[in-house]
C-alpha cells in the first residue's frame, strides 16, 4: 500500500491515535504534515527520519478559519496540496450533563466537529479543482453507542458521522471519497487502558488502507473493534 507522492494532513497528532496514524502514512510514503502539540511534534519527527520520511510540524487553532488557514498556508507551499485530511482531533470529557458547564461542552463539540467541518472546508476547493482527494475522520465508541457520563462525547462522535455520511454524497461527483474509522472500544494508552484495548498501530493501518484503496466507492464506514 503505496502512498508516494500523496501530501497528508493529520490533525490530532498529540493523541496516541494521531501520532501512529502520521508514523504509518509516512511510513507508506505520504508526505505527512501533523498538526499537535510541540513534543509530539517533535517526536513523531524523530521517528519519521529514522525511515527517511518526509514530516511537517504545524501549528494553528482548528477551530478558528484564520488558524486552519495558516496551516493550509504552511502545507501547501512546503509540500504541495494536500491529497489526505485525516480528522482525528478531539478533546474526551467523561461527565454527567449537570456537572457540565457550556463551556466544556462547546470545547468537546468544537474540538471534534468545527475542526472537521473547518478542515474539510479548506482542502475542498484545490481537491475539487483536481478531482481527487480523500477526507478520514477518525471517530471512537461513542458514535454509535451510548455512555452515561459521555453525553458531549457521544453528541460530538455522533455528529461527526453524519457529517461525513452528508459530506460524502455532497463531494462524490468531484471524486474525492470519505470514510469514518470507528475505534468501537477502548484505546490501548488512551483514557488509562491498557494492552487490552485496541492497538493504535492496527487503526493506523486502517487508515492507511482506506488511504491507498482503489475503486470508485465514495464513501466507506469501517468499524474495528477490540
Amino acid at each position: 500500500m503505496s502512498l508516494k507522492g500523496k501530501v497528508a494532513l493529520v490533525t490530532g497528532a498529540s493523541d496516541i491515535p494521531g501520532t501512529t496514524i502520521a508514523v504509518a502514512l509516512a511510513k507508506a510514503g505520504a508526505k505527512v504534515a501533523v498538526e499537535g502539540g510541540p513534543q509530539v511534534q517533535e517526536r513523531v519527527l524523530r521517528v519519521v527520519e529514522t525511515f527517511g520520511g518526509d514530516a511537517l510540524p504545524v501549528r494553528g487553532s482548528l477551530t478558528e478559519d484564520s488558524g486552519v488557514s495558516h496551516i493550509l498556508s504552511n502545507v501547501e507551499a512546503i509540500m504541495g496540496p494536500v491529497d489526505i485530511l485525516v480528522n482525528a482531533s478531539g478533546i474526551r470529557l467523561s461527565k454527567s450533563v449537570t456537572d457540565s458547564s457550556s463551556d466544556e461542552w462547546d470545547q468537546v463539540l468544537s474540538s471534534k466537529v468545527r475542526a472537521a467541518f473547518l478542515c474539510t472546508k479548506a482542502v475542498l476547493p484545490s481537491m475539487k479543482q483536481r478531482g481527487a482527494g480523500h477526507i478520514i475522520s477518525v471517530s471512537s465508541a461513542q458514535a454509535i453507542a451510548s455512555y452515561a457520563n459521555y453525553t458531549a462525547l457521544c453528541a460530538s462522535e455522533s455528529a461527526l458521522m453524519g457529517f461525513s455520511n452528508a459530506l460524502a454524497r455532497e463531494v462524490s461527483t468531484y471524486g474525492i471519497r470519505v470514510s469514518v474509522l470507528c475505534a468501537a472500544g477502548p484505546i490501548a494508552g488512551q483514557d488509562g487502558y491498557g494492552s487490552s484495548g485496541i492497538n493504535p498501530e492496527e487503526i493506523a493501518q486502517d487508515v492507511v488502507y482506506l488511504a491507498s484503496r482503489q475503486g470508485k466507492t465514495s464513501s466507506t464506514q469501517l468499524i474495528i473493534s477490540p
